[in-house]
């Protein structure tokens, strides 16, 4: 598969495929797999390890399964960025432009931020945002 980018933000509703058996985990491990041949560079906000730790926990998997996991993710590679204050005040804006969680539009506003698609499995936050946003469904990919 090639992607129409080079490098993307991940927001943990694709993450969680990558462990966790659910619709579209095909096309999640599939972006994994790009990121592993080099194809792209996968990112990820400080914050997607403490959502995916959560999911992970709701999904019923074991705490030593919950916390291998958890080390996978940049043990594949995927750079995980710190936590910013500025983001955060842009997440606050987008949060409010488009009725969605702060914490999903701190993600958004990282990808924002980066110049970044943010590729997302998060059907309801895309029924809130318009293309020149910059989230990509999972499920078109």
């Amino acid at each position: 598969m090639i992607y129409p980018f080079q490098d993307a933000l991940l927001d943990t509703s694709v993450a969680v495929k990558w462990f966790v058996t659910e619709e579209d985990s095909e096309r999640a491990l599939n972006l994994q797999q790009a990121h592993l041949r080099d194809d792209l560079q996968l990112h990820a906000p400080d914050i997607l390890l403490m959502e995916l730790a959560n999911a992970l926990r709701y999904a019923g998997l074991s705490e030593e399964r919950i916390l291998q996991n958890l080390e996978t993710v940049p043990a594949l590679g995927v750079e995980i960025i710190p936590f910013s204050i500025d983001v955060l005040n842009s997440a606050v804006s987008l949060s409010l432009e488009h009725d969605i969680a702060v914490y999903d539009a701190y993600f958004l506003a990282l990808a924002q931020t980066m110049e970044i698609p943010l590729i997302t499995a998060d059907r309801k936050m895309l029924s809130r945002l318009t293309d020149e946003d910059g989230a990509l469904s999972l499920q078109t990919l």
